[in-house]
């Protein structure tokens, strides 16, 4: 038997309860955000039609290589921007080093 008091509100779902001088559409913002943020219209729509579990698994697969192949692009990228700023600061130094013989 569970040890819940009666007429205890239960928190099942989101909850946003209204702050002193709040108008509704900073609450209804508040609202979509908590909404957006705890995935639930996500997992609705994934539940709405059955998924074979292979075409699950190529699909999450798929996600996989595309969130790798950006990490990448990115790590790249800094990389670049690295080498860049390293090869400026080389050349001054060259610079320096043939104004002075």
């Amino acid at each position: 038997m569970m040890n819940r008091v009666l007429n205890q509100p239960t928190n099942n779902g989101i909850t946003v309860y209204v702050k002193d001088g709040e108008n509704y559409e900073d609450l209804m913002k508040r609202f979509k955000k908590k909404h957006s943020k705890s995935g639930i219209s996500k997992e609705f729509k994934e539940k709405m039609y059955h998924e074979k579990p292979s075409i699950k698994k190529r699909r999450k697969k798929m996600q996989a290589q595309v969130l790798r192949h950006l990490e990448e692009e990115k790590i790249s990228r800094i990389r670049d921007k690295y080498k860049k700023q390293n090869s400026k600061y080389k050349r001054e130094d060259k610079d320096d080093d043939k104004s002075h013989r």
